[in-house]
């Protein structure tokens, strides 16, 4: 009996054991089947490659009409009082000049003001002999007609200095649109002749047209404009300084994708 008893419970197990392998064999013959969309995306994928794609530049040239410049008035004293009194005299002198020659208030803009003790390093160690004050102004002029006059009555009227003269333009976005429809011309010619050179023919419609990079620097030629060797700020001093406009240039680039539409016979 016992032996009876035993050989069921064994048998009872082996088909236990079976059952459960036969689930898990099962479960593992499902994970293929999920490669199979993945698979035809990147085939898909593959037949959108058949394009061209050209990039393109193209430039125009606009004239400056208003500029930008630094005027500096710079002052010493061994006392720093005295050198912040004479600073102020001075620019009040200077913008005043500035102001008559057609500069508007609101084109000043004060950029810097400084005080900075003098030292004489011939001693060791080095000691203070005194002070320097600096005040510097940027200034706007609308009208590149007037940037000479302008720098050289704030000379004339005590200016130590003048830098970074910027000559631009107040609106530069139609030269800009000539520059992209170049751009885009020289692109198309690109495609084009390859299209020719490969035997096939382009969609007139680009794919995508992507504006890649543009460009518009100012014309800073002139770095420093030393002031008048006079020893006292006069108004028979005042003469203009020469200021040559010349031309400005405006850049675009451009890439764009044409489909190949077909062969040709």
């Amino acid at each position: 009996m016992k032996k009876s008893i035993a050989l069921l419970m064994a048998f009872v197990c082996t088909l236990a054991f079976a059952g459960c392998k036969a689930v898990e064999q099962d479960t593992n013959t499902q994970a293929p089947q999920v490669i199979n969309p993945e698979v035809k995306i990147i085939e898909e994928k593959a037949e959108d490659k058949k394009v061209i794609v050209v990039s393109g530049s193209g430039s125009a040239t606009l004239t400056p009409d208003m500029a930008t410049a630094y005027i500096r008035v710079t002052t010493s004293d061994a006392d720093p009082a005295k050198a912040q009194a004479d600073n102020s005299e001075l620019m009040s002198k200077v913008l005043e000049a500035i102001k008559a020659a057609g500069v508007k208030e609101e084109d000043i803009t004060t950029e810097n003001v400084s005080l900075n003790e003098r030292y004489d390093y011939d001693k060791s160690p080095a000691v203070v002999v005194g002070y320097e004050m600096e005040n510097v102004v940027k200034v706007t002029i609308r009208s590149i007609d007037d940037v000479g006059k302008v720098l050289g009555d704030a000379i004339a009227a005590g200016a130590t200095g003048t830098y970074g003269l910027s000559l631009s333009v107040s609106d530069s976005s139609g030269a800009y649109q000539a520059a992209l429809k170049a751009a885009i011309e020289e692109a198309t010619g690109k495609a084009d002749a390859m299209a020719e050179a490969l035997g096939v023919v382009i969609d007139r419609v680009p794919a995508s047209v992507n504006e890649t990079s543009s460009s518009y620097t100012p014309n800073k030629a002139y770095d420093n404009i030393a002031p008048m060797a006079t020893s006292e700020p006069s108004a028979e001093a005042a003469a203009e300084v020469a200021v040559n406009a010349g031309d400005l240039t405006v850049n675009a680039r451009v890439s764009i994708t044409f489909r190949i539409a077909e062969a040709q016979g």
